[in-house]
């Protein structure tokens, strides 16, 4: 988190928590950095900081004040969200996370549609076409300081009604992002063993995936174990969360985003939040999402729901477990 020392929810959270987890195995072996016989790189405020935690969305709350509330109520480091307007990221946006002290990762080229053929098949070409205007050297100076966190090349990569890019495009995807925008980590929202096989074993150019815990997707300790595995084993970085708004059992009660779908209870995020969270390897925590203006499948709005006090003891907890993991950096 930005400035997680100068707080005293922080300092709380360290002097209660941090110290033994630097020691925990979650941490490399000190056997593999004997055997690489590399010098440890040196401590920035991005690779010494614990992994950054926050939300999907967050309309209505990318203001001063929105930011200011989220971090005191859930701890939040970093938010989600997207623009395909750099104008819009530089006067608005990335100044007011900025001036919040909170990490923002973003999807610039906007929905399917800017880049899908005629046949309904995903277009590298247009793709690139729409990035092409954030090569701006305004945005240099938020990618240096670590406020523009990272850049979601792709959004659900299945949902093209014709082909889906191949592991060969989205490498190029994340080649073509960082010759633009150097020093800015590129992830796909896609868990794990949804990636397509890569040619050479290990992905190169993209740094991590998403793995969203849905309780659809099985017991929460074994989905965490198999994604952790296979993106280790695919060279790719590792970001975890709750699909909060989608993603619950039933037991909530509460009718989700989708029809037919329920918000996960203040149990379910304390019980899978804790499984997830506690991944070696994990460098950011996204949970989707908290919205103060989309309506769900019953006309309710999200942030309302989650602002009940249970539900909102649950989100911080989460936090305060991911701000006193090891740092994990995802860049390459």
């Amino acid at each position: 988190m930005t400035q997680w020392s100068m707080t005293p929810r922080i300092v709380t959270r360290l002097s209660t928590a941090l110290l033994p987890l630097l020691l925990s195995a979650c941490s490399p072996p000190p056997t593999a950095a004997v055997a690489r016989a590399e010098p440890r790189p040196p401590c920035t405020a991005d690779t010494c900081a614990p992994p950054p935690y926050g939300f999907w969305g967050l309309n209505g709350y990318i203001t001063p004040e929105g930011l200011t509330d989220l971090k005191q109520r859930f701890g939040l480091s970093v938010f989600h969200t997207a623009t395909v307007d750099p104008r819009y990221a530089l006067t608005q946006i990335l100044p007011i996370a900025r001036d919040a002290g909170v990490k923002v990762t973003l999807r610039l080229t906007g929905d399917h549609p800017r880049y899908t053929t005629p046949a309904g098949d995903f277009d590298l070409d247009a793709w690139k076409a729409a990035l092409a205007p954030w090569a701006n050297p305004d945005v240099r100076p938020y990618i240096d300081d670590g406020t523009l966190f990272g850049h979601m090349l792709l959004d659900d990569i299945y949902t093209f009604e014709g082909r889906a890019p191949t592991a060969a495009e989205l490498e190029e995807m994340a080649r073509y992002s960082k010759q633009l925008l150097p020093g800015l980590m590129t992830f796909v929202r896609e868990k794990a063993t949804g990636m397509p096989e890569h040619a050479g074993g290990r992905y190169e150019h993209v740094d991590a995936v998403v793995n969203q815990y849905r309780s659809r997707e099985g017991d929460v300790e074994d989905y965490a174990a198999t994604q952790a595995r296979r993106a280790n084993a695919l060279g790719l970085g590792i970001i975890n969360g709750l699909n909060i708004a989608n993603g619950g059992d039933g037991s909530s009660g509460q009718p989700g985003w989708g029809e037919g779908r329920y918000a996960m209870s203040a149990e379910e995020i304390a019980r899978y939040g804790a499984v997830m969270a506690a991944v070696p390897g994990c460098g950011m925590f996204l949970n989707w999402e908290y919205d103060g203006e989309e309506r769900w499948s019953d006309d309710s709005v999200g942030s309302d729901y989650f602002d009940d006090a249970t539900l909102r003891s649950a989100l911080d907890g989460i936090g305060d477990q991911v701000a006193a993991r090891p740092p994990a950096p995802l860049l390459r």
